[in-house]
């Protein structure tokens, strides 16, 4: 849980400070809407088995290995796991499913899954069409000229530099959203996490507003349209309506609602 990390983070800065008090312990136990007691046991756990997270259940994902397994095959997840099982095999000695399973190899369901899960539509339509066919998906610069603040793109980045976070190495993810007409970013978040809602609504909070003299210019508006350039939809808009002027069927665009 998100929250739960992000929380427990700052009691820990905040006991190593000396300042940690029950009441900041209970702020985040009535924002997380869990018991103070089970905040106490995140702390505990933080400190003895260093994690400030829930255990993570393993589960296979596409490392940059398998990713360049599947670029190898063409995308064929069939070949990519027939290769994987003769590897096992042969360091295994003997064709046994327990060996397998030791070795990590994931079943066919499992890898197919996977691939649809961590590859994002461009990603997936690379591995069989390549560059051109990647490109397809990806609508940035494709959309119809027309005026300052008519669509916007969301979109996240994750960002190849390693920062300090309470004495941990990070990368950080931005996630911002672009004015199709101009090309300014009108508003950005950067967070040291995944993106989430959080970072979402903070990068809105500064494209949505409007101050020529304030730090966050005077880009800011209300967006007609606004979809997302990885064909992912990432708004907060409670209804989506697809448009026919998007240039990309694995992108949709959504309508803001004017008051």
């Amino acid at each position: 849980m998100l929250a739960r990390r992000q929380a427990v983070s700052r009691l820990l800065v905040l006991e190593a400070r000396g300042e940690l008090r029950t009441d900041h312990a209970r702020l985040v136990a009535a924002g997380a809407g869990v018991s103070l007691r089970t905040v106490w046991r995140w702390l505990a756990t933080a400190r003895e088995e260093g994690r400030t997270g829930a255990r993570e259940r393993a589960r296979f994902t596409i490392t940059p290995e398998v990713h360049a397994r599947l670029a190898r095959w063409c995308g064929n997840a069939a070949a990519v796991q027939r290769e994987l099982l003769a590897e096992a095999d042969a360091a295994a000695g003997t064709e046994t499913d327990a060996a397998r399973r030791l070795a990590g190899v994931p079943s066919l369901a499992t890898l197919h899954r996977t691939v649809r899960r961590d590859l994002n539509p461009g990603q997936r339509a690379a591995l069989s069409g390549g560059e051109r066919a990647r490109r397809r998906s990806d609508v940035h610069l494709r959309r119809p000229q027309t005026w300052r603040n008519a669509c916007w793109d969301g979109d996240h980045k994750h960002v190849p530099v390693e920062v300090d976070l309470d004495g941990e190495l990070v990368f950080p993810w931005v996630t911002w959203f672009i004015d199709c007409t101009t090309n300014a970013i009108t508003g950005a978040a950067v967070t040291p996490h995944q993106p989430s809602r959080d970072a979402i609504l903070a990068a809105l909070r500064i494209a949505l507003s409007r101050d020529g003299d304030g730090p966050y210019g005077p880009i800011g508006g209300l967006p007609r349209w606004y979809g997302s350039t990885a064909g992912r939809t990432s708004s907060p808009a409670p209804s989506p309506q697809p448009s026919r002027r998007s240039p990309s069927r694995s992108t949709r665009w959504r309508p803001t609602s004017r008051t």
